[in-house]
């Protein structure tokens, strides 16, 4: 396939969907706040958003598995709207978090395979960030169902249902990947505490050696290939004087 075909634009920026959904859903939950919309349209930015996860992948040797994850993932989100059971919540998040780890690991294998580094493949590691940060959300709300007041939710006051903790602990969870430390929800559990520590170390490694490297190697492609386009087109004028 050329480079200028339409599709091969379409093949080579698969990650930039999976972005711009992440990004519509974070622009669009506070526009929707404390209405009834709220719900199901966030409920349904999320679901696109692990279908265009599964669709990063589709190339990929473990593609069967990651739509079946996903699959029961989506339906067992959308079974909370017709059932309270605990039990039934804390096994679709676990079932979550395996796609999201299985999806997560198989897009950054992916990212540290391309032969070229593109803007696409930095935007592809930007997604591997964006998904550890779900990941980590959807786990430490299993932590405070299983363990009711594993955290301190400070001034935000105990969440009143579910919608709310999920957005406390989405909160949380990216305040401690990116290690900026409000200090407004407090892991107070030692499983809490434990996994708070484990998000912001991986947050730290990945960014330190996996995204600095990424940018690193798609900085020096581009200036790699202005110099040797400069260079053919210097001997060009050489050639034709």
């Amino acid at each position: 396939m050329k480079p200028d075909h339409p599709r091969y634009h379409v093949v080579n920026n698969r990650f930039g969907l999976l972005l711009a959904l992440f990004i519509l859903q974070l622009i669009t939950t506070p526009l929707f706040e404390r209405s009834i919309a709220a719900g199901y349209v966030g409920d349904t930015i999320f679901y696109l958003f692990l279908a265009a996860a599964a669709f990063t992948v589709r190339k990929g040797p473990f593609f069967k598995l990651t739509i079946v994850l996903g699959a029961c993932a989506i339906l067992g989100e959308t079974s909370s709207y017709f059932t309270d059971n605990e039990n039934a919540l804390v096994a679709t998040n676990f079932i979550s978090c395996t796609y999201l780890g299985l999806v997560t690991f198989l897009i950054a294998r992916a990212v540290s395979r391309q032969r070229t580094v593109s803007a696409d493949s930095v935007m592809g590691g930007l997604c591997v960030y964006i998904l550890l940060g779900i990941f980590w959300t959807i786990l430490f709300v299993n932590v405070e169902i299983i363990n009711p007041d594993s955290f301190n939710f400070g001034v935000h006051g105990k969440p009143e249902d579910l919608e709310s903790l999920y957005k406390l602990m989405f909160f949380y969870s990216y305040v401690t990947l990116l290690t900026i430390g409000y200090g407004e929800v407090v892991a107070l559990s030692s499983m809490a505490q434990t996994l708070t520590i484990m998000e912001g170390l991986v947050g730290q490694f990945y960014l330190i050696f996996f995204m600095a490297s990424l940018v690193g190697l798609y900085v020096s492609e581009r200036q790699f290939h202005r110099f040797d386009n400069k260079s053919e087109n210097d001997y060009g004028s050489n050639e034709s004087q």
